[in-house]
């Protein structure tokens, strides 16, 4: 038997009779009409659910006229992936075991026991059979929604940028080759023209902006790092933390034996995934979980992240060399387009943030130190949920000496840097501050055989140690 699969039934009987206070008590999420965790589904997290602070007024500067945009959107809510598909259509056999559980029990449970008007949700769940594998990844009808408010937003708030009509010469909008982002350009564009304004935009081929819009495509990254068996990722997956969950969430659900943490990985990802379709609506299997459970599984994509596109490793700062230079092209110059938008995916809008030191914490992110990082800032829910953008736009302030300022936003939020005041950054001081990009050859400085995302050198030795070791031997045995 695996050894992680044992840990678990005999952990299981162990604390069968010893619950933490958390779970001594019965949460039904029916009757949870606040449900503050769906605002902490990490990069599944619906952007509307995260209410703005504020609306607009965070983009007026007393004195100063916005006069350029960049902006770097994530489409929008999505489909899962064909090979998704066939795990959460399995979901509906697990449901059928779960009301045969309760039927078994009487429903009485021991500890966290669901309530009846969440084991009704889950005796009317059915697996959408519409969703085939056609679909995969296609937007959503609420990701299309989603795209097309944050565009009219955008539009509300900054009319000087964006104007009535489309103006080829005004404005730039790439995407890339999927249809998720193909769709959420039509949406964004449709916010900001009105109907089928796609129509009269010319797009060139997403492979003449790879670098801008999938940076991560050009360096081999550290994977054994990022997820393997040694990685942050794997151990938490391995935790007691998990551990715990695995068993409370299967007891709750009637199973005398712990389910799979894949099993419940399944009803998580189904959990998030219909609550971003629908976000006023309730999902059955979110009923699966406690509040303080959902931020234990959130925690899970926000290490994998952290690896994958953000601080974990030192040369991820680096895919983004061309990318950082291309913003800070437009807004450095007076020309034409005023507005530069990019449709684009979560590990490229985290590779930006990493690269421009947003949101960093004083401490890295480890499967060990999951309490201590409950107010991080690398929280995925808040700076990358769908739909979720960054813009930088430029001011013109003639009453003041320096009189070209910069404003950078995520998610309509203005970002704090502290080296600019309260948020208005002269230019002189951005292009200081990120001055190893402008000085940069992005394509050496970029991905070069000693910096991909994690230095490569150290497995190429190794690689060389193990021919040297294989050729000394070869030589020993011809010699004898």
């Amino acid at each position: 038997m695996n050894f992680s699969i044992l840990f678990i039934f005999i952990t299981a009987f162990i604390v069968k009779g010893e619950k933490k206070d958390g779970y001594c008590h019965q949460y039904c999420y029916s009757f949870d009409y606040v449900r503050s965790q769906t605002s902490f589904f990490s990069t599944k997290t619906p952007y509307f659910t995260m209410r703005r602070k504020e609306i607009g007024k965070q983009f007026q500067v007393a004195n100063c006229d916005p006069v350029k945009i960049w902006l770097y959107i994530r489409h929008g809510a999505r489909l899962p992936k064909a090979k998704e598909m066939d795990r959460l259509s399995q979901l509906e056999n697990l449901r059928t075991e779960i009301i045969a559980n309760y039927k078994k029990s009487n429903s009485t449970i021991a500890f966290g026991a669901m309530c009846e008007a969440d084991l009704d949700l889950l005796r009317e769940w059915q697996w959408n059979w519409n969703i085939t594998k056609e679909y995969d990844e296609h937007l959503t009808t609420q990701g299309w929604n989603d795209i097309k408010l944050i565009a009219a937003r955008y539009r509300q708030f900054l009319p000087n940028i964006f104007e009535d009509n489309y103006n080829k010469q005004k404005y730039l909008f790439r995407y890339t080759d999927v249809q998720r982002t193909e769709a959420s350009f039509k949406a964004f564009v449709e916010g900001l023209f009105g109907s089928n304004a796609h129509q009269y935009i010319n797009v060139p081929p997403q492979s003449e902006n790879v670098k801008l819009l999938k940076p991560y495509k050009f360096c081999a990254s550290n994977e054994e790092k990022i997820t393997g068996n040694q990685s942050e990722y794997r151990k938490y997956l391995r935790s007691n933390i998990m551990t715990q969950l695995a068993i409370d969430v299967s007891e709750r659900l009637g199973f005398g034996c712990p389910l799979k943490i894949t099993q419940i990985l399944d009803v998580y990802d189904m959990c998030i995934y219909e609550h971003a379709w629908n976000p006023k609506a309730t999902s059955a299997w979110c009923s699966a979980f406690t509040p303080s459970q959902i931020h234990e599984l959130e925690y899970i994509e926000e290490l994998r992240k952290y690896y994958e596109s953000g601080y974990g490793i030192k040369t991820n700062e680096r895919l983004v060399c061309s990318l950082v230079n291309d913003m800070l092209n437009h807004i450095g110059n007076n020309d034409e387009p005023k507005a530069v938008v990019y449709v684009t995916h979560s590990s490229s809008l985290l590779l930006l943030l990493t690269a421009l030191k947003a949101f960093s914490d004083a401490d890295s992110l480890r499967a060990s130190n999951y309490y201590s990082m409950s107010t991080r800032k690398w929280r995925l829910s808040n700076i990358a949920p769908l739909a979720a953008n960054f813009a930088a736009v430029k001011y013109n302030c003639p009453n003041d000496i320096e009189q070209e300022k910069v404003r950078f936003f995520l998610n309509e939020d203005l970002i704090e840097f502290d080296w600019c005041d309260k948020g208005l950054c002269n230019w002189s001081d951005v292009k200081k501050e990120y001055d190893d990009y402008i000085q940069a050859s992005c394509d050496e400085y970029y991905c070069s055989s000693s910096n991909t995302r994690e230095s490569q050198s150290g497995y190429m030795f190794s690689i060389a140690l193990l021919i040297l070791a294989f050729i000394s031997c070869l030589f020993v045995s011809f010699s004898v």
